[in-house]
């Protein structure tokens, strides 16, 4: 028999979402971890007032009546002050990344994070409401920052979801601090940013803010990665190898890039790769398509 969604639709500031949690018990459904996704459609752009109450009615419809699913993800974000939605109940599991809804909560962000800005104006509302939302989720269950995924993750998909712009290494620090947690080990201080620059001009930096102090993931990029070296990088959702021009290989593998707070970590924005190569000035990389 066809089981609708278990539907909520409620909006919560951080506090409030804080005292919801406490109410929830869990008999089925034990949830381990967050996977974070954005909306995709509709964009940020699309909803200048956020998600309203018939959008996230229409979403059921979608969800329910169109797709026949009879669950969907957990929480929306968006970039209101009471941008925590709580859209399915949380001790029921939800549909929205095939290999993680057996035992993850879905996290969607509303907007089109492969374009839209993430790290500032209406983009870094919706970043910092998804970030304090993780972090109350992390307490209820005793899990780390470092426990994220990412919809892109999944072995089962090909999207890039939750967007290009939104990278792992910086949401983990930013749930960490939070938390009041101190970052992964493998983030150390950096006075000078490291950057890389796509082919596409879209520009991602490897560095983020704890606590005011700016650190970043390069304890083994430094061995590998020279200054005017040039390597070519092949990436697949299984793994990462690096070919050097001295033809030395390394092959990283995704699930540590993506799992266990490798220092790779950035790698994982753009493991959906085919084939780049790579360029170092400085503390600039430059990936370029072949």
């Amino acid at each position: 028999m066809f089981m609708p969604i278990s539907f909520v639709g409620r909006r919560f500031r951080p506090d409030e979402f804080d005292a919801y949690l406490g109410s929830i018990s869990f008999s089925d459904f034990q949830p381990e971890f967050v996977t974070l996704h954005h909306t995709g459609a509709p964009t940020l752009a699309s909803r200048p007032d956020g998600l309203t109450d018939q959008h996230l009615r229409n979403l059921l419809t979608y969800y329910q009546d169109e797709l026949g699913w009879n669950g969907a993800p957990h929480l929306f974000i968006d970039d209101r002050p009471d941008g925590i939605i709580v859209f399915q109940m949380l001790d029921k599991r939800g549909v929205h990344a095939v290999s993680f809804n057996r035992n993850s909560w879905g996290v969607e962000m509303l907007g089109e994070y492969d374009s839209e800005e993430f790290n500032s104006g209406r983009g870094a509302l919706v970043r910092d409401n998804a970030v304090r939302a993780i972090s109350l989720l992390n307490k209820r269950i005793n899990a780390s920052p470092e426990s994220l995924k990412f919809h892109r993750d999944d072995p089962q998909t090909n999207k890039t979801c939750p967007g290009m712009r939104v990278q792992k290494a910086d949401m983990v620090a930013r749930i960490a601090s939070a938390m009041n947690q101190s970052p992964p080990p493998d983030m150390v201080s950096s006075a000078t940013p490291w950057k890389v620059f796509l082919s596409t001009g879209l520009e991602i930096r490897l560095v983020h803010m704890v606590g005011g102090r700016p650190t970043c993931r390069i304890k083994e990029l430094l061995t590998l990665i020279r200054p005017g070296g040039s390597y070519a990088l092949n990436a697949s959702k299984t793994k990462v190898t690096w070919n050097t021009s001295t033809g030395n290989v390394k092959v990283i593998n995704v699930a540590q890039i993506d799992e266990k707070g490798s220092p790779w970590g950035f790698l994982a924005d753009i493991a959906a790769a085919a084939r780049y190569k790579v360029q170092v000035n400085g503390k600039v990389i430059t990936l370029t398509k072949i």
